[in-house]
This record gives structure tokens, sequence and C-alpha cells, in this order.
């Protein structure tokens, strides 16, 4: 067990630390509601797979998931569909292209963390109108954050849609290929919920102790998401979750992680804990600043790093 005071100690150390950076990116604007944010917002979250947190800043504050929720998207396609499915329109390896990117997709898209990749996984998720299959994401998000209030941001959402004309291109051209199969504005659309729902560091760094957990609940008693479910997850969480720096983040984190725009970062050390960072500020690549400073120290102080 890891001892909690020790922690909230070198959780603040790691805030203190890092301060120097709160200032440094740029919010992420072309999506105009994320720009509506304090830039100057911190939080960070840490849970243990007993259920024990420490979270600091503002660690009540809802984020936009974002590219976060292509983990859930992920998740639900394979258990929704089964991996040779999946694995038939979307590929395994890292990629040296934006998350936006278009180039990579070519007999199927290079990995399910770019934007086609994620258009592609949301498509394989089952249900009988988008509607009823975002419920059933927000219900997973639910069961995996301990049954919390998963709020969807509807702001962010319309903001989104009426900006996402980069995406709509990639689902369309994605249709036209035969890689996603069914109606291309209801599966960007359903793609688009998802990077809109909102939660807080507390309910993501849980999310991530459920999947360090090997996918049971905190209380051991019910198995949220199929084991090999989850070791698939977080294999390609470690090699392609941060994007095109995914190499050099791994090497100095040491930990499946996966990035959102809305600037939080999920990481997850298994058998051990999730944790979470927030702060809006972003490099060229989409990743936070502050977060990625933030998890290589406590990494690093915690001796949280898989590879050692």
């Amino acid at each position: 067990m890891m001892d909690l005071i020790e922690t909230e100690r070198i959780l603040k150390l790691a805030i203190k630390n890092s301060e120097n950076l709160k200032c440094e990116g740029e919010v992420a604007s072309y999506i105009p509601e994320l720009a509506n944010v304090d830039q100057d917002n911190f939080g960070v979250s840490l849970t243990t797979t007993e259920g024990e947190t420490v979270s600091l800043g503002d660690d009540k504050f809802k984020i936009s998931i974002q590219s976060i929720s292509k983990v859930i998207d992920l998740i639900m396609a394979l258990e929704d569909v089964g991996a040779e499915k999946v694995f038939s329109k979307v590929g395994t390896e890292p990629t040296e292209y934006k998350f936006n990117s278009l180039i990579p997709i070519e007999e199927k898209v290079v990995n399910p963390f770019l934007n086609a990749g994620a258009i592609t996984t949301s498509s394989l998720i089952s249900g009988s109108d988008v509607i009823n299959k975002f419920n059933r994401v927000m219900k997973k998000v639910s069961e995996l954050s301990n049954g919390d209030e998963v709020t969807f941001l509807e702001e962010v959402y319309k903001s989104e849609m009426r900006t996402t004309d980069r995406n709509r291109s990639i689902a369309y051209y994605l249709k036209s290929i035969g890689i996603i199969e069914g109606n291309a504005e209801e599966i960007l659309d359903l793609y688009v919920r998802g990077c809109s729902i909102g939660l807080n560091v507390r309910q993501l760094s849980t999310i991530g102790a459920v999947l360090a957990n090997g996918g049971r609940s905190l209380d051991n008693k019910v198995q949220l998401v199929e084991k090999e479910v989850v070791k698939t997850t977080l294999a390609l969480m470690a090699t392609c979750g941060m994007y095109e720096e995914s190499g050099k983040y791994l090497i100095e984190v040491g930990f499946p992680s996966k990035s959102g725009v809305g600037g939080a970062i999920l990481g997850i050390i298994p058998g051990k804990c999730g944790v979470c960072t927030y702060s809006p500020r972003l490099d060229e690549s989409g990743n936070s600043i502050r977060g990625k400073k933030v998890l290589a120290e406590i990494s690093k102080t915690l001796d949280l790093n898989i590879f050692i």
C-alpha cells in the first residue's frame, strides 16, 4: 500500500517545481469553448488500486476529456465486437503524424488513438442509435469512475460540432474506403459526444485505478472491463497514447498514459494506481506541458516507472 501522507507531500512538491511552466503553451482554441477555461487551472489526483485517493488543486473542475475518450471507445469496441474485428480496421503501431492527420489512412488506420482511429472504434460500439450508444458510453464511464455523476458538456459538444470540419472529412473518407460502416454523420456525432464528456481529475484517476487493477472494481467485487481488453488497451496507451511524442514520453515518465486537448493526462501504473493531471496549456503535439512535467517528477520520486 502507498503511504498517502508521503504521496501528498510528493504531489505538492511536484506542483511547486512545475510552477515555472504555468504560462507556457496555448489552450486548444480551435474548439472555441475550450478557450474559455482559466488557462492557469491545475489539478492532480492519484487513486490506488485499494481505492484511496489524494487530490490537489482544481480537483472538482469538470474537464472536457477530449481524446481520453478514445480509451473508452477502444474498450467498448473490443468488448462489443472483439479484437479480430477491431484490428481488421485499426492498426497497433505508433506514428510520427499529428493526431488529426489523414496521411496514415490506407487499408486501415494506424492506431486507435488518432482521431481517425477513434472515429473507427466509435463506429463499432453497439446500440440502436446515437443516443442509445452514447448512453452506453456514459454508463461505462460512470461504472469505471465508481458510480460518480458523469457530465455531458453540451456547450463543448455544440462548439466542437460547429468547428469539426477536419474530423468530418476524416469520417467521410473512412466511409468512402470502407473502414467504417453506417452513417458517417452519426458516427462523427458519437465520437464528438464522447470527447465532450466532463470529468474531474478525481474521477479520471479512479478510472485509471480500475484499469491498473486489471479492470476490476476497486472493492474487487465486479470485473468492469475484461482483463484481456485491459491488457490490449494499456499496451496501446504506452506506445501510442501521447501521439507523436509517445516514445519520448514513455522514456521520461515510464507508464501507459493518454492525453486530451482539454488539458488532462491520464496515467495508469499496473497493480498500483491511476493518476491524472489537468493543466490546459498544451505543447504542439496537443499534450499538457505542465502535466507532463508533474507526471515525470512523481514517476521518479514515487518509483512508478514500469520498466525499472
